[in-house]
């Protein structure tokens, strides 16, 4: 068995023009005319591909803020427990394996530098694991083209980025004689709005430009065609297990999966009658708006909502006449089917997001959670009315990613002027304030976020090492001993606690916190640079170029590590070592091609 998940793409750009490769695969097997997702967003969507469960069953409710609990069972574990080999290749740190999803599988390779990887390296990576693996298998491979920002320019010039890298993997599948052997899905997470209602990219809207997805699957013995009734993304595992004649996981302790296999109805063309939950958090944890959720049966769909909607999908198929008020009997027919569904909720697991990883979301226009910001019973903004706070400030996000910190300004205070009680409009405006070194006025946002939002651990962070930048240590340090409150394994803030007593001249303390860092993350290559840096102070030479040789092994590209490497040496007396050091420190960074220097 194969899946393919290719990220942020719409139904409507599977095409001859656009996808000539995914075109092929759905004219030789089954495709999916009304495949609809169970959240437009990465991470929750994935959790019940595997899970055949909707979102509030699997608790995995948004992006960088939950982890899918080791109690839920999922296909890989499954399908491993029969015999399959299994292996996952995934391209961005939304699907990072410390949010759940790998159990099952005997790799799960999510390898990257940077907030994601190209859809051809994966590729590769999983044609090296196929050319060996045996028989039974199951592969999944994840595509992050064509989720913004574009690589390749525009949105349809990504999606066609993809396709032309699975080109490349379907003609090994063909050469390898998998072609017609293998149960083959390829699929999507979620779609992308590019501009309808309002809504540039994905998450805050549960219209269908972001729910409706493309499904094709090719299986032996499945005839080509389309099929045309509703399908849901927690039916696709259970189909493709169905086909490949494996068994289906143990049912939840709540009943059975929210997932159907439709091996049966492809065969005989018939509908389903299925119904598909679909649900967004991104307003409500990380604006503190409203969350949304709808349920899609026959050609309605309605919207839970603070001002809610129902749409004639047959007749109103871009979702623009609410019939709400016309139709009060499908109103409350549909609402009262999407609340029992939404009230079978299951183990909530919060996942936990060093300062670092952080950034890499933000570059990808995830903002993050920042707690609580209103009182349990005070009645959430419906994001209808938030659109314009919302879009300024995923502008402001775009600019600043792109270089551009005063535009980015700009965008946050116009949204501010219509909101001010926003916390996160705050967090960013102190993100980037503090990125350009304002840190008197990035010190203000920051606490203003908090006075917001007293949970926000990523401002509280931020704020110190504000207040660091402003030589006001004692702040700081407060600031830092409440992040390890909050998250008591943040190593980020023991090293900036080490810093602080480094700079104040007290070397034992220092290292007492760096090695309390190490503990948590014995491969954080910063802690290991002050703990030779200490030594170096110290006058201890041969300690000094131990740990710091550890810190060029974990990152050779580390031009301070080299420098103070060189420094230890020439303290050592390895004069040629030094010398060789501190030119590699020149070459990383013009800053250390003075010679001399200090750690």
């Amino acid at each position: 068995m194969i899946l393919v998940t290719i990220d942020t793409l719409r139904a409507d750009r599977v095409s001859a023009a656009v996808t000539p490769h995914l075109d092929r695969l759905q004219q030789e097997g089954v495709r999916f005319s009304q495949a609809i997702t169970a959240a437009p967003l990465t991470l929750p969507s994935h959790a019940s591909l595997l899970t055949s469960l909707d979102p509030p069953r699997h608790g995995v409710r948004d992006n960088q803020v939950y982890s899918l609990s080791p109690s839920i069972s999922t296909f890989p574990r499954t399908l491993q427990a029969q015999g399959y080999s299994t292996a996952a290749f995934v391209s961005a740190v939304v699907l990072q394996r410390r949010f759940g999803l790998n159990p099952g599988f005997e790799v799960y390779d999510d390898e990257m530098s940077g907030p994601e990887r190209p859809g051809a390296d994966t590729l590769a990576r999983a044609r090296d694991w196929l050319l060996a693996a045996r028989e039974p298998f199951f592969l999944w491979v994840h595509l992050f083209e064509p989720h913004a920002p574009y690589s390749a320019g525009s949105y349809d010039a990504d999606v066609s980025a993809a396709d032309a890298a699975l080109g490349d993997f379907f003609a090994l599948l063909r050469t390898r004689g998998l072609w017609d052997r293998a149960v083959l899905s390829v699929t999507s997470d979620h779609g992308e709005s590019l501009g309808e209602h309002g809504e540039q990219t994905h998450g805050f809207f549960v219209y269908d430009a972001t729910l409706r997805i493309p499904w094709i699957l090719k299986a032996p013995g499945l005839t080509p065609g389309t099929y045309p009734h509703q399908v849901r993304i927690v039916d696709v595992l259970p189909t493709m297990t169905a086909l490949a004649g494996a068994e289906q996981p143990p049912p939840p302790s709540d009943g059975r999966a929210d997932g159907v296999a439709l091996d049966r109805v492809l065969r005989s063309g018939e509908s389903a009658g299925l119904e598909s939950y679909s649900e967004t958090w991104l307003p409500r944890d990380q604006f503190g708006w409203s969350s949304l959720a709808s349920l899609r049966s026959g050609s309605w769909k309605y919207i839970q909502a603070p001002r809610a909607e129902l749409y004639d999908l047959g007749e109103d198929p871009g979702e623009q006449t609410n019939q709400l008020a016309a139709r009060p009997d499908q109103s409350a027919r549909l609402g009262t089917l999407l609340s029992a569904i939404a009230q079978r909720t299951g183990p909530s697991v919060a996942a936990r997001i060093d300062p670092v990883d952080a950034e890499k979301f933000l570059a990808l226009g995830y903002i993050g959670a920042p707690g609580p910001q209103r009182p349990d019973g005070v009645a959430l903004p419906d994001p209808k009315d938030k659109l314009e706070v919302y879009r300024l400030t995923m502008e402001a996000v775009e600019r600043s990613e792109g270089g551009d910190a005063q535009a980015a300004l700009a965008r946050l205070d116009r949204a501010n002027r219509l909101d001010p009680n926003v916390a996160q409009i705050h967090y960013t405006r102190g993100a980037i304030l503090g990125g350009i070194g304002r840190f008197a006025d990035a010190s203000r946002a920051l606490e203003r976020t908090l006075a917001l939002s007293p949970r926000h651990v990523a401002a509280r962070f931020k704020l110190a090492l504000a207040l660091v930048r402003l030589q006001q240590y004692d702040r700081a340090v407060i600031h830092l001993q409440h992040v390890l409150r909050d998250e008591p394994r943040n190593f980020r803030a023991y090293h900036n606690l080490a810093a602080i007593a480094y700079t104040q001249g007290d070397l034992d303390r220092a290292e007492a916190l760096e090695r309390q860092a190490l503990a948590i993350d014995p491969g954080y290559v910063e802690a290991w640079n002050t703990i030779g840096a200490i030594y170096l102070q110290r006058r201890q030479p041969e300690p000094a170029v131990r740990a710091l040789e550890k810190a060029i092994e974990l990152n050779p590209s580390s031009a301070q590590a080299q420098q103070n490497l060189g420094l230890a040496y020439r303290a050592a007396g390895r004069v040629e070592s030094a010398t060789q050091a501190m030119a590699r420190a020149c070459v990383l960074d013009r800053r250390y091609c003075s010679t001399g220097g200090k750690p």
